[in-house]
């Protein structure tokens, strides 16, 4: 995947020359090194699989890639990604660039979006006349439910998985055009062929569209979205796809799914900059999305007025475009993707051994179509069992034990959804059930 075509401001910094200029103060992530209790975590889980930590095209380490702060450990890249070096610098010098001459910069600001969809078309999987820039999947989510156009009396259906912004704002859309929302319950053990029949008979109601999450995130599954598309077109009922996780840690994530609307993250296991997603767009369903925004270019044909947005910072879709860009060339997302698989095969062993012996408990969870990226394992006790516990456990964690982790719940069940990027490495994991594990059965105990 070729860099994109942009042009280059005369003061921009050169990302090369620029990333050794910009090498942050404090250490990387890079922890080969062993710590004592370290084989004995690794002989609980099969060591064979034990992969080695992930290296550059050059053989130099992955991890040197990211400024991570070395204080705490990243294991949690799902909910928030991380931004390589050299992006980071990219977007630096587009801003630059911007304080340099903002008339200039503003004026050009659509061709360079259109010019930076081009270069990202290939890595969705879709034409760049297909999608636009969103600041985030819950922004593109809500234009698509204001497409929608509910009318009084409609239903609009959700299942209990959904991500909670993307819920509220089809609550909210509802109340105020007089329609409502349902909500169906799916079991985290339910098999893609129980979704279909399940869903299959609610959209026979023909309801005024069905919102689904790709991957979940409070449950770390899949949902089988290409079959539940060809289902709703069947039942003429437009179909919105929370896809907030699947750029990046999915090849060509939007291909072949006819959906009305599909909305990924940039800034997730994309590794782009927070405020950076694409909404995907059905041609006919397209007609009636419309940014948040109100601004000139509300005349244009999609994705065009997405390009227009006012003094809105387009940094961080020219950037995120870099960085994934740019991790092809110096990693290759073929080996980020299948490095992530074998590393969250052998982490889960781990924690879950860990988890396991210290409280008595099962702590591996029934998922029929775990996530790509991402593994959920069940906390001991009440831990975390509700959404303020959840944050709250999730924030100890960080501040009393070092690790950066996702906590969440789910009917009324604590889990620990663990992830894992490249930058990361086993010794993470190992270093979380040795240190952290014991602490989470003790504050278990402690209820």
């Amino acid at each position: 995947m070729g860099a994109m075509a942009t042009k280059q401001p005369d003061n921009s910094v050169d990302v090369d020359n620029g990333e050794q200029l910009a090498e942050p103060e404090h250490e990387h992530t890079v922890v080969d090194e062993q710590h004592d209790g370290d084989d004995d975590v690794a002989d609980q889980a099969d060591a064979t699989n034990r992969p080695e930590p992930l290296l550059t095209r050059d053989g130099s380490p992955a991890a040197a890639l990211w400024s991570l702060n070395s204080r705490w450990r990243h294991i949690n890249h799902g909910s928030f990604g991380a931004v390589p070096v050299f992006a980071q610098l990219r977007r630096l010098a587009y801003l630059q660039e911007t304080e340099s001459a903002p008339q200039r910069w503003f004026m050009a600001a659509p061709e360079r979006l259109a010019q930076a969809r081009e270069g990202l078309a290939d890595f969705l999987g879709v034409d760049a006349d297909r999608f636009g820039f969103v600041p985030n999947a819950s922004a593109g989510m809500t234009a698509a439910i204001r497409a929608l156009m509910l009318n009084v009396g409609d239903e609009l259906l959700i299942t209990d998985h959904a991500y909670g912004a993307v819920a509220f704002s089809a609550r909210r859309e509802a109340r105020q055009r007089g329609a409502k929302v349902r909500t169906v319950p799916i079991e985290l053990d339910a098999t893609p062929e129980h979704i279909l029949t399940v869903l299959g008979k609610a959209l026979a109601k023909k309801p005024a569209g069905l919102i689904i999450d790709a991957s979940t995130s409070s449950t770390a599954r899949e949902f089988p979205v290409v079959a539940l598309a060809e289902l709703a077109t069947k039942h003429g009922v437009p179909l919105l796809v929370d896809a907030a996780h699947a750029p990046g840690i999915q090849h060509r994530p939007a291909e072949g799914i006819a959906a009305s609307a599909w909305v990924g993250n940039l800034h997730k296991f994309a590794c782009g900059f927070r405020g950076s997603a694409v909404l995907v767009a059905e041609k006919k369903f397209a007609k009636n999305l419309y940014p948040i925004i109100d601004s000139w270019g509300m005349d244009e044909p999609f994705p065009g007025r997405f390009d227009h947005q006012g003094t809105f910072d387009y940094t961080p879709y020219l950037a995120s475009v870099d960085a994934i860009t740019g991790l092809e060339d110096r990693i290759g997302w073929d080996s980020i993707r299948g490095y992530i698989e074998s590393l969250l095969d052998y982490s889960t062993d781990v924690v879950a051994d860990a988890l396991d012996a210290a409280s008595g408990e099962e702590s591996r969870v029934d998922v029929a179509a775990p996530a790509p990226g991402m593994t959920l394992l069940r906390l001991p006790g009440t831990l975390g069992a509700s959404h303020d516990d959840a944050q709250a456990v999730r924030q100890r964690i960080t501040d009393e034990l070092g690790f950066e982790t996702q906590v969440t719940s789910f009917r009324d069940t604590g889990y620990l959804r663990l992830s894992a990027h490249a930058y990361n490495t086993a010794d993470d994991y190992e270093r979380f059930a040795e240190d952290a594990v014991p602490t989470l059965v003790e504050w278990s105990r402690e209820r």
